[in-house]
């Protein structure tokens, strides 16, 4: 039997342990860096390609969340992640593939490791 939002809410706050209203903080953050990596790249003229993480994407299972076009011909595949973010099994497939053929997907879980990884 599947309980109702309310139902569920209602036994939470009898249990004590009402949950929060707030979106989870991984959430968050995540956005956080996706932002914040967007935002160097514009700040740095280099070209990025990533989808909207509002909706679900139409584009190839596993693809990163950032392909940067960076000055001097580098290119680079970014995965942002939080802390405590994990890659799903199709993120890793794609990964392990991308590195078979050569390429690197950098995993990034802020905007220090992006600079870093883009150095």
């Amino acid at each position: 039997m599947r309980m109702t939002q309310a139902e569920y809410l209602a036994y939470e706050a009898r249990r004590g342990s009402a949950p929060s209203t707030q979106p989870p903080k991984s959430k968050v953050l995540e956005r956080e860096i996706h932002e914040q990596i967007a935002e160097e790249c514009r700040r740095r003229g280099w070209i990025f390609f990533h989808g909207s993480m509002a909706h679900k994407t139409h584009r190839t299972v596993g693809e990163p969340d950032f392909l940067v076009m960076a000055d001097s011909g580098r290119f680079f595949a970014i995965e942002a992640k939080t802390s405590t973010g994990k890659l799903s099994p199709e993120q890793q497939s794609l990964r392990a593939w991308a590195e078979k053929l050569g390429h690197k997907v950098h995993l990034v879980r802020s905007l220090q490791e992006f600079i870093t990884s883009c150095s």
